[in-house]
């Protein structure tokens, strides 16, 4: 089995997100090896991309469970991660607290055991110039967060809360920033002259 397994669901709809998700996962996948290799954990060679249509079993995992890549070690053992691609000046961990519907987000319903955020600034600079012929496929921040820790830790984690209503998303985030995180939950941080 791949290293790294990313599931994909099949649509007609597509956004500048959708778009920029596809593009940087690349960029993504070397940090999770980086990641993973630092803490004696390596991840089994290659990378897949298993392309499903939203009623297949296995999309439940995205849409459900919240998972977007399976990880697979050396040694054999599997592991999941939520992952957030974003374009925001702050370095923040964004969680979905609620949905446009009201409905609980994916801080509820999340069942992966690793998160990453990574900020792709640049990115977004040249998705406004319409000039993405040639984007730039890099993180200038990022962080990756053991899921359950951060979970377990919330109570000690001084939250901010906001609404979403770019893109007529609607939904409501929790967010922290990068530097409020307790150490114990990250992983693996990377900053602008490390990624």
């Amino acid at each position: 089995m791949p290293g790294i397994i990313r599931i994909r669901i099949l649509s007609d709809w597509r956004d500048w997100r959708t778009q920029m998700a596809e593009d940087l996962a690349p960029a993504a996948d070397a940090i999770y090896r980086k990641a993973f290799d630092d803490i004696g954990m390596g991840l089994s060679a290659g990378m897949e991309v298993i392309a499903v249509t939203k009623e297949a079993a296995m999309s439940r995992y995205d849409w459900r469970e919240g998972i977007d890549v399976i990880l697979e070690l050396e040694n054999g053992g599997k592991m999941t991660l939520q992952e957030k691609f974003l374009t925001y000046y702050k370095d923040t961990a964004t969680f979905e607290e609620r949905k446009k519907s009201g409905a609980p987000g994916a801080w509820y319903y999340c069942t992966a055991q690793y998160y990453f955020v990574g900020y792709a600034r640049r990115y977004w600079n040249y998705i406004q110039r319409k000039v993405i012929e040639h984007p730039i496929l890099d993180f200038q921040s990022g962080i990756l967060l053991d899921f359950p820790a951060i979970k377990r830790a919330a109570n000690e984690i001084n939250w901010k809360y906001n609404k979403n209503y770019h893109d007529g998303r609607g939904a409501s985030f929790r967010y922290v920033n990068f530097d409020d995180i307790p150490p114990s939950c990250i992983i693996y941080r990377g900053r602008p002259n490390e990624l």
